[in-house]
């Protein structure tokens, strides 16, 4: 429970220099009274201020790796679950210029025309099929890697300090940490059916994909809105994110599209539910037994003018999802940890870590041939 921000550099610094004192007092250097007496504690000055020096050099080294490392795992990330919905979209297309056409049976369907799904968890619905497969691979891939960033906590231009508590005690920086990249995991895993074809432990799987859906969506605009202060949050937040008014602009452009397709997905999905009197039964797909089949399957595909609504449904929470993808983009794009450089070179630890005398000299060994082979090089 230590408020770090109570402890100022001067008084931090002070105290590390104390722990410095202490150690090398513990250990103290060999030295005669007589040499302790010449230099009057000026060595012990100076192999303090090296020590301290070389902790900096190593505490700074460390931060900057795993700040580095975050941000790379949110681009990587991002990258995979861009992969997913765009080979997922181009499978879905060329499934339904092809085999969509066609019924189980190998007939034709009587409306000559393929069957689109009105959803993203429709067309991949069966990990058994190519775009199932590939969905769930890179966007599984991807939820992991953006979890395990860290990215909150770890970029400057996401962190806004732990302070700001949402509900329940819970910071914001927590559930933007879990929430969405849980989200992302569980509608990658739990799969749906479509309706007509769904029984009651379907359902079960349905409820639990649309609740990942909405914590990967909802709960992703919500936290990066109080972030950037967007809308509602624009007057109700009291922090300030380290962020050029560029950068800001465009995470609030791409919270703005990610409000504006998300409504028009549900608008068209509760028109497409509820049926009637928007929809003409007769025109949208029908679904019932089929000769040699078991179970419920499809038997034609919809009029046009559903078809079109389907599409149109299906093409908004893929631009949705696109812009929710390019806002992590753009954190990474703008994020400072990126341009971090590291030490080309690491420090050589086989002096204090490798217990055995014999391997020790071995290493120290290569370790001295190394050196001379890289002056010549560089000769």
């Amino acid at each position: 429970h230590l408020d770090l921000q109570a402890v100022e550099r001067p008084a931090a610094s002070a105290l590390l220099e104390e722990w410095a004192l202490a150690m090398a007092l513990y250990d103290p250097p060999q030295r005669s009274a007589h040499d302790l007496e010449d230099t009057g504690g000026a060595v012990m000055i100076q192999s303090l201020q090296e020590r301290l020096q070389k902790l900096e050099e190593r505490l700074l080294f460390q931060e900057a790796v795993v700040r580095q490392r975050s941000a790379k795992l949110l681009f990587a990330g991002s990258v995979s679950g861009f992969l997913g919905f765009f080979f997922a979209l181009v499978i879905g297309i060329i499934t339904e210029q092809t085999s969509g056409k066609v019924d189980l049976n190998g007939r034709p369907f009587n409306s000559t025309r393929g069957y689109f799904p009105a959803t993203v968890s429709e067309m991949v619905h069966d990990p058994a099929k190519p775009a199932g497969k590939v969905f769930f691979a890179f966007c599984f891939i991807g939820a992991t890697f953006i979890f395990f960033s860290w990215y909150p906590t770890q970029l400057r231009n996401a962190y806004i300090g732990d302070d700001a508590l949402a509900c329940f005690g819970l910071s914001w920086i927590s559930i933007r940490q879990f929430i969405p990249a849980s989200g992302m995991m569980l509608l990658s895993i739990v799969t749906v059916v479509p309706g007509a074809q769904a029984a009651i432990t379907d359902e079960i799987c349905v409820g639990l994909h649309l609740l990942g859906a909405c914590m990967l969506f909802v709960g992703y605009f919500i936290a990066e809105a109080h972030c950037v202060g967007w809308g509602f949050f624009k007057s109700h937040v009291g922090h300030q994110v380290h962020e050029s008014d560029s950068a800001l602009r465009q995470r609030a452009f791409c919270l703005t599209l990610i409000a504006v397709f998300y409504t028009i997905f549900i608008v068209l999905q509760v028109l497409l539910s509820v049926g009637k009197p928007f929809i003409n039964p007769e025109d949208a797909d029908k679904w019932g037994e089929m000769e040699g089949q078991p179970g419920i399957q499809l038997v034609d595909t919809a009029h046009w003018r559903v078809k079109l609504l389907k599409v149109a449904s299906y093409g908004s929470e893929v631009i949705c999802g696109i812009f929710l993808i390019l806002s992590h983009l753009i954190i990474w794009y703008h994020c400072e940890e990126r341009h971090y450089d590291l030490p080309e070179e690491l420090d050589n630890l086989c002096s204090k870590l490798v217990s055995d005398p014999e391997k020790r000299r071995k290493l120290a060994a290569e370790e001295e041939e190394y050196g001379e082979d890289s002056e010549d090089e560089f000769d």
